[in-house]
This record gives structure tokens, sequence and C-alpha cells, in this order.
């Protein structure tokens, strides 16, 4: 299917600006987070002269090889994690998704999907409840889990084509209209379960 056989566009959705722009802030916190972790054994390491026991005793006080070595791990870790994920929030950006007459199509970067309604295979609704990560330990059983969707559309061609609300602003709607057009085709559309 073609862009042009997609008929008139119905309806636009994108990322949300406001989960964009916390994705870059986070990611760079990580990075610098990470880059802090890494500069303070590199910097105990220095002011030694690598004079260090390969682990400290108890009641020593100080940088040990083991400790920096951990330290340094985890800040590498975070650096990483923190480029990936913005890298991964500036893909977003170009995501744009058109419901049109005859299907829908889905924009990212230089590519371009065209999914006509004939073309759906299945969709899977996943229900994920999970508690919001704002305690930690047993405190945090006492906070209600909370519900989110997630959708995925499995095509004739290509890959399935996944998103959920940290990709696509109001995509309980677009799921809504996808499946408007897939109830009269008997496509098939499963509701999984998820406790995390």
């Amino acid at each position: 299917m073609t862009i042009e056989q997609l008929g008139t566009v119905r309806q636009e959705f994108k990322p949300g600006l406001s989960n964009l722009i916390a994705g870059i802030i986070l990611g760079a916190l990580m990075i610098v987070g990470g880059g802090f972790a890494v500069y303070l054994p590199v910097n105990g390491v220095i002011q030694a002269s690598a004079n260090l026991p390969f682990w400290t005793a108890n009641g020593q006080k100080g940088w040990s090889w083991g400790a920096a070595a951990i330290f340094a791990v985890i800040g590498l870790f975070l650096v990483v994690g923190g480029f990936l994920l913005i890298r991964w929030i500036r893909s977003l950006f170009s995501l744009r998704v058109h419901v049109g007459q005859n299907g829908f199509a889905v924009f990212q970067k230089n590519v371009t999907r065209v999914i006509g309604w004939s073309d759906i295979v299945s969709i899977q609704e996943t229900h994920i409840f999970e508690r919001p990560p704002l305690l930690k330990g047993p405190a945090k059983m006492i906070l209600p889990k909370m519900m989110s969707k997630s959708f995925s559309v499995t095509t004739t061609e290509g890959e399935p084509i996944v998103f959920d609300g940290n990709t696509i602003k109001g995509h309980t709607d677009l799921a809504q209209m996808i499946k408007e057009e897939t109830d009269p085709r008997e496509i098939p559309w499963q509701i999984v379960e998820q406790h995390v």
C-alpha cells in the first residue's frame, strides 16, 4: 500500500513533548551522574598515587581498588545508558502516525510504513499493572498498582508496530481508531495482563 492509497488523513498522532523533554533531562542526569561516579574514584587513585589496598578493612576510610572499580563501572554504565536513552528519545522526535480512511502510516526518520486495514493480522493489547517507582523496598507495597496499556499490531509485512503512552500521546485514541476498523473485519484482538 502507498501513501496515496491511504486516503484522507483523519488524525495525526505523535509523541508527547513532555515525555520527550523528560527523557532528555533524565538521560543528561544519567550522563552527569555517571561522569561524577567515574571522576571520584579516578581522583582518589591519583591522590593516593595509585598506592591503594585491594579492599579496605573494617574501620579504614578511603578508596580501594575494588571500590574504585565498582564505582567506575557503575559510572560507565550510567554514561552509556544516558547516551542510549537520549539517542532513543531523539529518534522519537520524528515519529508520526497518520490514520487514514484505508489504513495508517508510521513515519520515523527516513522510514515510512503504510499499513492497510486488511494488512493487519492481529492486535495484542497489554495491560501492565505496576506500582509507581516512588518508594523502595516494603514501603512500595502501600502504593496501589497502576495500569498502563501498550499495543502491538502484527501485520502481513515487517515487524509488529508497537506503541504505548511513552511513544505516542493519545495512544488509547489511536488504538480505538484501529479497533473501529479491525472489529468489522473480525481481526483478532487479544488482551493480555502483566503484573510487575
